[in-house]
């Protein structure tokens, strides 16, 4: 068991910031979806043009991206690449957003009542990266605005005919949802978290980590706050489940 009193506060290193990193398939599964569906694909695109490659040869953008103003191909993928890297192996492993892994499942997180608790990593983000990230994001939203992922047609009854169109809008929820949960707000509760999580304190021969009373409120205002984060853009009904895993 780890005492959690005399709690340190948490290490920040120049214009690096801790933030709270849930080891959550769900959300997980968009952190990656926005490097394989948005970001290395641009890139790759991006880079085959920068070196002259035939327009027939290159890869394509990702649909509707062409042409997006203000996403910076280098810049963007630099900073994903560099909030990966920060992260602890347990969530590079990409295995963790396959198939039916139980978020619980071995961990060393416990309710006051004992019962097991989704784990959450204290992870330094640069904020550089995270302003590289929210542009992305706000050059999205911009592209998804211009040229929407709907068609509307009239037929000749006067009726009307709505279909899917490949967009900036197919990557939208994934990179709000990615951007979401990494900005959200150092409070108090990230805080005394954070120090209570910091892995020089719950290292590998941790058996468990048993939060008092105020330590389990605390983690459940910002379980709030980050199934709204972690479900932006889905439904009421989505983030309800999502919380209730916490």
């Amino acid at each position: 068991m780890v005492s959690t009193s005399h709690r340190p506060a948490p290490a920040v290193s120049g214009a690096a910031t801790v933030r709270l990193i849930p080891q959550d398939p769900q959300w997980l599964h968009d952190f990656y979806l926005t490097h394989d569906l948005l970001l290395a694909p641009y890139h790759a695109a991006w880079s085959a043009r920068q070196r002259g490659t035939d327009e027939d040869s290159a890869p394509a953008f990702p649909a509707g991206l062409e042409n997006l103003p203000g996403l910076d191909a280098p810049a963007s993928l630099a900073a994903w690449n560099s909030v990966h890297r920060g992260l602890p192996p347990v969530l590079r492993d990409r295995r963790i957003v396959h198939g039916t892994h139980d978020p619980v499942r071995r961990s060393v997180l416990r309710a006051p009542d004992g019962s097991r608790l989704i784990p959450l990593h204290p992870v330094m983000v640069d904020e550089a990266d995270l302003r590289a990230l929210e542009g992305v994001r706000r050059a999205v939203r911009a592209g998804a605005k211009t040229r929407p992922s709907i068609r509307v047609t009239r037929r000749g009854d006067g009726s009307a005919a709505v279909d899917p169109v490949a967009g900036p809008g197919d990557c939208r929820g994934t990179i709000e949802r990615t951007v979401a949960v990494l900005a959200l707000p150092v409070d108090d509760d990230v805080e005394l978290l954070a120090a209570i999580l910091a892995p020089e304190r719950v290292g590998t021969g941790v058996r468990r980590v048993d939060l008092s009373g105020g330590e389990y409120r605390a983690y459940g205002r910002f379980a709030d706050r980050l199934a709204a984060a972690a479900m932006t853009g889905q439904f009421p009904g989505d983030r309800a489940v999502f919380r209730s895993r916490y």
